[in-house]
């Protein structure tokens, strides 16, 4: 129960801050962008592919979602209060584990308003069923599975945001390398692609950024690259998580702690 408080405590930090409530503003404004675009230029799209084009501005929620991980634990520092979390009667995990579940469950509110909005636009402005353009070409992918994959790639992102908030106690540093790693991810991808031939991509199949976006695996089952499949990122990427919270637990819990 007393841990439940500590998560609980935490959320309160998250809701109560005025950068989280500017920042969840733009997302809302921001989020039915997709559905109201399509619209103007008049389209031809059914409603449940409308929401699957909607997830191409899901890095949205996944930005929002990084600041907030990335000052999670950094903010402490910065502010001074770490000291004040560190006298009360809680181990250092429970109080690490109480802001990572905050920031989670943040994440996954942000995910399910982003979902819900761009729904309703989409079925006002759209027909539920119908000719589109891209009936043609294949089916829309089931939006179940859209919704998870493109969250199980935020949720990634948020535990290396959290990592480095941990590991440093800049915020605006933490802040800065988490959004430059999520934008390097797609470039990285398309220099591997120009410039090593297929006989030289085999270390390629075991990176971070091949394996992160799932969405890859509705055009092929064997992926960007022609070498993985959904089970082995899935894999890959439990293992970098694996890794990426066993640094922020001795980054925060083993080492000497100074505000």
């Amino acid at each position: 129960m007393d841990f439940w408080r500590l998560v609980h405590n935490e959320n309160l930090k998250i809701v109560l801050k005025k950068s989280t409530w500017i920042l969840t503003i733009l997302m809302i404004i921001g989020s039915p962008i997709v559905p109201i675009f399509l619209k103007l230029i008049d389209i031809p799209f059914s409603a449940p592919d409308v929401i699957y084009q909607s997830f191409n501005l899901y890095f949205i929620v996944i930005m929002l979602s990084l600041i907030i991980a990335s000052e999670s634990v950094s903010s402490e520092f910065s502010r001074g209060t770490i000291k004040l979390l560190l006298i009360r009667p809680w181990d250092r995990w429970k109080i690490l584990l109480s802001k990572y579940i905050s920031v989670i469950l943040f994440s996954l509110a942000a995910t399910i308003v982003f979902v819900i909005l761009n729904i309703i636009f989409a079925y006002i402005l759209f027909p539920a069923s119908g000719n589109s353009i891209l009936s043609a070409a294949s089916s829309t992918p089931d939006l179940v599975l859209t919704i998870v994959y493109n969250y199980i790639r935020a949720l990634v992102l948020i535990t290396v945001a959290f990592m480095l908030s941990s590991l440093f106690r800049s915020t605006a540093l933490s802040i800065t390398i988490s959004i430059l790693l999520y934008f390097s991810g797609n470039t990285l991808n398309g220099i591997f692609r120009l410039f090593l031939e297929q006989e030289h991509r085999e270390f390629i199949k075991y990176l971070l950024s091949t394996n992160l976006d799932l969405t890859q695996y509705f055009a092929s089952p064997t992926g960007t690259f022609g070498m993985t499949s959904l089970g082995f990122s899935l894999g890959v990427l439990l293992v970098y998580m694996i890794v990426f919270i066993a640094i922020t637990w001795f980054s925060f819990v083993k080492r000497d702690v100074r505000a």
